[in-house]
């Protein structure tokens, strides 16, 4: 008696014509391929491990490069900042002494050759030397 397609007792013979070594084989083949699966996804996850923080440390890099230049710049700044400083000081000093008279008679006496009123103002100029001339 055959059996119908289909039925239970189909199924039965079926399975029971399967040769052993072909029967055993199959969980080996699941088992390599779990094993196949789970390197292949411990590999993805390294790369992506490995991408990541690549990623990561090229965006550090240029921050700090970015801060160093920024750095730079801050300490250029500063240095301009306090040469400014340094004339702005002396030129509110010169200003400052400029109101005071006893300063100033002497420097527009110096300056202008003015005079006060029964002074007389004397200007000595050195005398240049006459060029040597040949005498015969």
């Amino acid at each position: 008696m055959t059996a119908r397609r289909g039925s239970l007792q189909y199924k039965i013979v079926r399975l029971a014509r399967v040769p052993r070594s072909r029967a055993e084989e199959s969980p080996r083949r699941w088992r390599l391929v779990r094993i196949a699966a789970r390197v292949a996804g411990r590999s993805l996850m390294a790369i992506a491990v490995v991408f990541v923080s690549g990623t990561i440390g090229v965006q550090i890099w240029h921050a700090s490069e970015r801060n160093v230049r920024l750095h730079d710049q801050i300490t250029t700044v500063e240095r301009g900042n306090a040469t400014l400083q340094v004339t702005n000081d002396k030129l509110a000093t010169r200003v400052e002494r400029l109101h005071d008279p006893e300063y100033l008679v002497p420097l527009i006496h110096e300056q202008l050759g003015l005079a006060k009123p029964h002074e007389i103002f004397i200007e000595v100029t050195q005398a240049t030397p006459e060029p040597a001339t040949a005498q015969k």
